[in-house]
């Protein structure tokens, strides 16, 4: 019983070695990862790759064909418009379509979806801009609302509740069919994008439904998805064209475009496998014909091109994700180690990592060593060497920073 606060602190001491001393190794040894830049060629339909070696580029195509700088700006004239009109060298026509430049500024968008966007916390407060402004201008409405067991507008100057307009808007939404509690709500909260499509928002039954404010009084309407799809998170994306409201993500990681054909909610789907919104970053650049999807992970990148028109795979590309400094390092160190953060989460929490089984490698010498180290009962050098071959070099740290604690126990038995 008098070893208890012994082991105790030993233990302690341990745990703080495996956050304290793989922080600092990661710190001397982390090195950024370099993924090449990719995008669709709408000319040659192939993956066009650009990639940064040491202080330099290389130009490539999925397969592997190296590039000229020149060739590599004719097959992506919708990346380097610009420069080809600048040269005279535009095309004026792709696969049968006109190309107007300002048509292409139109049909340009950029998105990109990072784990940490959905796992944060959520303050659970919106803006309900005026979503046909009669300047033609978004403006702050000098309130915001949450949506939980009911919908409540909040005045910003005296923090009190907007009864009028809480009222009106839970009629609204209760004459739409709208179940409570919400189990949440999306939408753009930025005011500078070229105009607001309002929220939509998840009820208790799992029906969709799209919320906004138009001339002052509530837009509400279910969308009707198909009972197949089952929506998990949904990101708003206000493009310049107006083709759709923004993307949706079912349960089993099928990723749609949300668009609106007569009055009706249509989800297109994107030709992709599925994505996990968990670990998977991912980004969209898209264009007047093609679209350049990346889904990246912990294994590599995975680059597709689809149709702008249906959205349908046309070529794919992986890369295996480049090797780090830190991995090579932990590998042969550390079997886990701990963190507080993670790099697909804003939550400060202790995570557990676990690398491969060659770290034990290096916990089975230590362990050895501990266990030859003369002036100890047999038993205590087992209990050292298994202790070291479990936590390694945090454990042999632990063992160097308190013999003396021990001793001083063993001083008063």
């Amino acid at each position: 019983m008098k070893q208890i606060p012994y082991f105790l602190l030993l233990f302690a001491v341990t745990i703080a070695g495996l956050w304290i001393i793989p922080e600092l190794v990661k710190t001397a040894t982390y090195s950024r990862d370099r993924y090449p830049f990719v995008y669709f060629s709408s000319t040659e339909k192939k993956l066009i790759f650009k990639e940064f070696v040491d202080k330099g580029t290389e130009l490539h195509d999925d397969e592997g064909v190296l590039l000229t700088d020149s060739a590599y700006d004719h097959m992506l004239p919708l990346l380097n418009y610009r420069q080809l009109t600048l040269n005279g060298e535009m095309p004026d026509s792709i696969d049968g379509i006109a190309i107007d430049p300002r048509e292409l500024r139109v049909k340009q968008i950029v998105y990109r979806y990072d784990p940490k966007d959905k796992n944060k916390p959520q303050v659970g407060l919106y803006i309900m801009y005026e979503s046909l402004p009669i300047k033609g201008k978004l403006e702050s409405p000098g309130d915001v609302f949450r949506l939980t067991d009911k919908i409540e507008f909040i005045d910003d100057a005296t923090n009190q509740i907007n009864r009028s307009k809480s009222e009106m808007f839970q009629k609204a939404l209760e004459k739409a069919g709208y179940t409570f509690p919400a189990q949440w709500t999306s939408g753009n909260l930025s005011i500078r994008k070229p105009y607001d499509e309002g929220y939509f928002s998840l009820d208790a039954q799992g029906q969709l439904f799209h919320i906004k404010m138009v001339n002052g009084r509530p837009f509400v309407r279910n969308t009707q998805l198909d009972p197949s799809i089952e929506p998990t998170y949904f990101s708003m994306l206000e493009v310049s064209d107006k083709r759709f409201y923004g993307f949706l993500f079912d349960k089993n990681g099928k990723m749609y475009i949300l668009e609106e054909a007569a009055g009706k909610y249509r989800p297109l789907p994107l030709d992709i496998p599925a994505v996990d919104l968990n670990r998977d970053a991912l980004s969209i650049i898209g264009n007047l014909l093609y679209w350049t999807v990346s889904v990246e992970n912990d294994n590599g990148k995975w680059f597709y091109g689809l149709k702008t028109a249906d959205l349908q795979r046309v070529r794919e590309s992986f890369v295996l994700a480049p090797v780090n400094r830190w991995d090579k390092v932990a590998n042969k160190l550390f079997p886990f180690y701990l963190t507080f953060k993670k790099n697909t989460t804003h939550y400060v929490a202790p995570y557990l990592h676990f690398t491969t089984g060659t770290a034990f490698v290096l916990n089975a010498l230590l362990a050895l060593i501990v266990y030859v180290i003369p002036r100890r009962s047999l038993s205590k050098r087992i209990f050292d060497s298994l202790y070291v071959l479990l936590f390694g070099v945090a454990g042999v740290v632990a063992f160097c920073l308190i013999p003396r604690y021990q001793s001083k126990n063993n001083q008063h038995k």
